[in-house]
């Protein structure tokens, strides 16, 4: 399935897809697929209605939205028997910006996604004190007992910073040492001496006031030693410091306990929320891409009107060229198309793997009209794929090693695409391998396989849909006119290559039509022609093309 979608090149637009909480964050992480019908719709349905809300939303009412959606954190899903006050915070704050989101979507649009609100006594008991919408701490007023052990710790505080006070400003005056808010001094050391002090006598009056250490050999680190009254004042707050813990825990347990009785409430409120979101996000893409719904159809064909690849469409915007959008039926289990290279046979297979992955991924598409089945499997059979440890194999072995994945899905619905499959063996041996792989698949109903190929050798089966890029528009095109490029040809280009591209990209016709088997002139060496091939010399090929296109025929 992987393959599927990096030939689609939907990795890239997946990422315009953004929701904005952590809950729908993780399923853009996983991008599921989804294979029922009932979900997709239901999925359809949620997109449908964001839409609605977004056109009957101003700008503001629009911002505000986001805002609370962006500040939804995640929250505990699990019981525990005490929850932090980290989770409690984001509790809280997940329910103050779930409230006010819910307030500001219609009823409608509450009753839709189940957007309701029963956690109000819980909001109410985690906001106790005067805590911003946005904060939470266990306050003074959750506790009484909690808030006369906070006053008796704020009374030693202050008991304590009187006595340090006092403590300073008599070392201060005994040893001239102003600390101020340090907590050390690095000083000389003569300084801790007074005249006619011996060392041991100046280091038992020390002793009384300062700590020492060695810093160097001509200073020490000193620090304010503690008074008998400091420590007995420590000691006390120390022990206020536990009694305060053991309350706050108490009041943890409290609303632990409230947050594990509303967890099913929460769980409930998260998955709606999700919901909203995701769908909220695929609705802006769906503004943003100008996408349509798809239609789910059990066994009938895919329709695709006006249907659009956009990595190839912003290309196109890139370079200044026209983008042609898909108009396409495949009403068969097995379609081949046929084209020349740069003939756009490629991008109508990456179109209908795009749309695919849009639709069952559950965004909206971007066409006119996508009508489309269920698939269980998706496969892409071709060059580009990832190839793992099978490196040792050719790329002719690569490629059977890919279909042979596909073959043992073919027991439910498959969506499969061959692009060029066999290019790298001989061409009659590939037209005899695609035939029997067209055979095959023709009689089944749960299989939907598109193969793109230039070997035109391929059988007509019945059951099988063969169709063709229209191809290059001649009308209008001067062969005679374009010369050899390269600084030998003795002659001037006329246009650059990105010229030559864009005459080439106005000409051709992106247009799927069905193929006659009747052989026609190449595409390939007018392009080349066109390129800057010499005209002689793809003339000379193009006479050889139909001389053998008369002779197998």
């Amino acid at each position: 399935m992987r393959e599927f979608f990096t030939y689609a090149e939907f990795d890239d637009f997946w990422q315009k897809f953004r929701p904005l909480t952590p809950f729908g964050r993780e399923v853009h992480a996983r991008r599921p697929v989804q294979t029922r019908a009932d979900e997709l719709e239901a999925l359809w349905d949620q997109t449908q209605v964001a839409l609605d809300l977004l056109d009957g939303c101003d700008e503001f009412q629009a911002s505000r939205l986001s805002h609370h959606l962006k500040r939804l954190p995640r929250i505990p899903r699990e019981e525990r028997a005490l929850y932090d006050e980290v989770e409690l915070f984001q509790v809280k704050k997940f329910l103050h910006n779930y409230r006010a989101l819910v307030q500001r979507l219609p009823e409608s649009v509450q009753r839709f996604f189940g957007l309701e609100w029963p956690c109000q006594d819980l909001l109410e008991r985690l906001g106790v004190g005067r805590q911003s919408p946005e904060t939470f701490y266990v306050s003074d007023e959750y506790s009484e007992e909690l808030a006369g052990i906070r006053a008796e710790i704020r009374r030693v505080d202050e008991t304590l910073a009187r006595v340090r006070a006092r403590r300073a400003a008599e070392i201060e005056e005994a040893w001239n040492l102003g600390f101020g808010t340090r907590e050390f001094l690095v000083v000389p050391r003569e300084r801790l001496r007074s005249p006619g002090d011996s060392p041991e006598a100046g280091l038992a009056r020390m002793e009384r006031w300062l700590l020492v250490e060695a810093y160097d050999q001509a200073h020490v680190l000193v620090r304010p030693r503690a008074s008998a009254e400091e420590l007995r004042l420590e000691e006390e707050r120390s022990g206020l410091q536990a009694r305060e813990r053991a309350a706050e825990d108490r009041v943890l347990e409290d609303l632990s306990s409230r947050v594990r009785a509303e967890l099913p409430h929460l769980e409930a409120c998260r998955k709606a929320v999700q919901a909203f979101d995701l769908a909220l996000a695929r609705a802006r893409l769906s503004r943003e891409q100008a996408l349509t719904r798809p239609r789910l159809t059990l066994e009938g064909p895919i329709h695709i009107q006006g249907g659009r690849f956009v990595p190839c469409e912003e290309t196109c915007r890139r370079l200044g060229t026209t983008y042609r959008p898909l108009e396409a039926t495949f009403d068969t289990s097995a379609t081949v198309v046929f084209g020349s290279n740069m003939g756009g046979k490629t991008v109508v297979l990456k179109t209908l793997a795009f749309l695919q992955a849009c639709a069952q991924t559950g965004l909206f598409v971007p066409a006119g009209r996508f009508v489309t089945r269920v698939f269980h499997s998706f496969h892409y059979v071709g060059e580009g794929a990832e190839r793992g440890s099978s490196q040792g194999l050719s790329g002719f072995g690569f490629e059977v090693r890919q279909f042979n994945r596909v073959w043992r899905d073919l027991d439910q619905p498959t969506l499969a695409l061959f692009d060029e499959f066999a290019r790298t063996t001989h061409s009659q041996e590939a037209e005899a391998l695609i035939s029997a792989i067209l055979e095959a698949l023709a009689g089944n109903p749960r299989a939907v396989a598109l193969f793109s190929t230039h070997f035109r050798g391929v059988r007509r089966l019945p059951g099988v849909r063969y169709l063709r890029m229209k191809g290059l528009d001649r009308k209008g095109l001067d062969f005679g006119q374009a010369k050899a490029e390269g600084p030998d040809s003795g002659q001037a280009t006329g246009t650059d290559l990105d010229q030559r591209i864009r005459l080439i990209d106005n000409h051709m016709e992106y247009l799927l039509v069905p193929d006659e088997g009747i052989p026609r002139n190449s595409d390939a060496l007018a392009v080349a022609t066109l390129l800057g091939m010499d005209p002689a010399l793809a003339g000379r090929a193009e006479r050889f093309f139909l001389e053998g296109n008369e002779t197998t025929s």
